[in-house]
């Protein structure tokens, strides 16, 4: 069920449920203070209180403190996690313990807010960088991928950062020059990127991914109707094929093809490595091309992965030159990857 299962309603169904356990518990304070009757210690609540403690120090807590790399909106989830997890259950174990009924009414209420601050703040808001097309399935495999006790040893999401990124996560700021570097043709050709845009007074977007890259696949929609809304209103266009995001021998994400369209149902028929000489990626290149119907011009990166690194722009990111400058730069990928939001920026360099 969790590979067919969207994580944004996942998530956001969650953060409604929420809303429950929140709304007894304002409840609960309130006939606290107004109620007469004796208070006593609830052991229940207070387990509870004592379980998501535990549960935030040993899970969300640890990773956080282990200092390994994430996908910036991921670690942004669970660092909140981290903090209201904990504050959740000593909000909740004080109520429940304390027989103080103004002590208690104000507990109850601080752990019914906290909830809400979950809810809303990590839950929903991380739902809303997730696209539609993505399962849990492939979101249980990227968290898995963290390392579950946060050490960096057992983060492959850290050392795959590491390796592409250099622990950076800005990619070039807007007002810098472009930089430029050895693109290949799909026929073999060797140009300089700044070729593609350094004579044309034309916007250029320039767009950065695999085709292992889950969030790359699933905004392709997103990409095409950028490009055609664009591409005859004089806005040029580029794909620059990365090295792999998921490739078998690196960061593998199970089942991460299994919801496209040419999918085949034999998992060997989409097992992809790191590609290791120019051919091999030029041939994942016409594979992306290919299975997606690709609309964009499409070029490959060197193997010295020389514009991947000068444009901070694994796993996936997107960019505007105009005037050989930046003037649009995208959020780090996967889940800052977003082809709407260059629509603005667009419209107002083509008016």
């Amino acid at each position: 069920m969790l590979q067919t299962l969207p994580s944004p309603l996942f998530y956001r169904a969650l953060a409604i449920l929420l809303l429950a356990p929140s709304g007894v518990l304002l409840s609960m304070s309130y006939t606290t203070i107004t109620t007469p009757s004796p208070q006593t210690m609830s052991w229940g609540l207070f387990s509870v209180g004592v379980f998501l403690v535990a549960f935030g120090l040993l899970f969300p807590a640890r990773i956080v403190l282990g200092g390994a790399i994430l996908p910036p909106e991921i670690k942004q989830f669970v660092s909140r996690l981290a903090f209201l997890l904990p504050l959740v259950g000593v909000t909740l174990g004080i109520g429940a313990m304390v027989t103080h009924p103004s002590v208690r009414s104000l507990s109850f209420a601080l752990t019914s807010l906290f909830i809400c601050w979950l809810a809303f703040a990590a839950l929903w808001r991380l739902s809303l960088s997730l696209p539609w097309t993505f399962y849990m399935g492939e979101m249980v495999s990227i968290f898995v991928s963290t390392g579950a006790w946060g050490a960096k040893d057992d983060s492959i999401a850290h050392q795959e950062f590491i390796q592409w990124t250099k622990g950076r996560v800005a990619g070039v700021p807007v007002g810098e020059k472009a930089p430029d570097g050895e693109v290949i043709t799909l026929d073999g050709e060797r140009k300089q990127l700044s070729s593609y845009f350094e004579k044309s007074d034309r916007p250029f977007v320039l767009n950065f991914g695999s085709y292992s890259c889950p969030h790359h696949r699933k905004r392709m929609g997103e990409l095409h109707e950028l490009f055609n809304r664009w591409k005859d209103r004089g806005v040029d266009f580029l794909t620059v094929y990365t090295a792999e995001a998921h490739p078998e021998d690196r960061w593998r994400l199970d089942n991460q093809y299994a919801q496209d369209e040419e999918y085949t149902g034999n998992p060997e028929d989409f097992c992809f490595y790191s590609t290791k000489t120019i051919d091999e990626r030029k041939e994942m290149a016409r594979w992306l091309q290919d299975k997606k119907d690709l609309q964009l011009p499409l070029v490959v990166d060197s193997m010295d992965n020389t514009l991947l690194y000068a444009y901070n722009s694994w796993p996936i990111r997107l960019y505007i030159i105009h005037h050989g400058k930046i003037v649009f730069s995208g959020k780090q990928g996967p889940f800052g990857y977003a082809p709407n939001e260059l629509h603005d920026t667009l419209e107002a360099l083509c008016t």
